[in-house]
């Protein structure tokens, strides 16, 4: 698969999102996005601090994210990629619409498949419930 980045002021802050989290770099999180930035995720709209303490949450099953594609279009990248975990889940395939404005990532919207990554949230619970 190519990889089609037909604006780099918009694509290279959102591939630079995508590869942090798979890193688990927040700083680098938090440095790419807006002060007012928003996510969209299962029809919930959330802060930017919320959707940063929930990519958190996600990190010990996170083993990186594969970018498969980009794609932009005005002020909006769509990122194709695989959440690698170490769980049954394996990689879960996730679609980001990232928008960029002055340099700024001001919005993301998550898109998977919840029945793929069902398992990932049990091996956080499990993981969560072992080390009380």
């Amino acid at each position: 698969m190519g990889t089609l980045d037909n604006d780099p002021t918009v694509a290279v802050p959102a591939r630079a999102y995508i590869s942090a989290v798979g890193a688990h770099d927040i700083d680098t999180v938090e440095s790419l996005f807006a002060d007012d930035a928003t996510a969209t995720f299962a029809g919930q709209v959330l802060s930017r601090a919320d959707w940063i303490n929930g990519l958190r949450r996600l990190f010990p099953a996170l083993v990186r994210n594969d970018i498969l594609e980009v794609f932009t279009a005005a002020t909006r990248a769509c990122i194709v990629y695989d959440f690698v975990t170490d769980t049954e889940a394996g990689a879960v395939r996730c679609v980001e619409l990232v928008t960029v404005k002055g340099g700024k990532i001001t919005e993301v919207e998550l898109i998977f498949d919840r029945v793929a990554f069902a398992p990932v949230n049990a091996a956080l619970e499990e993981r969560a419930e072992s080390a009380d």
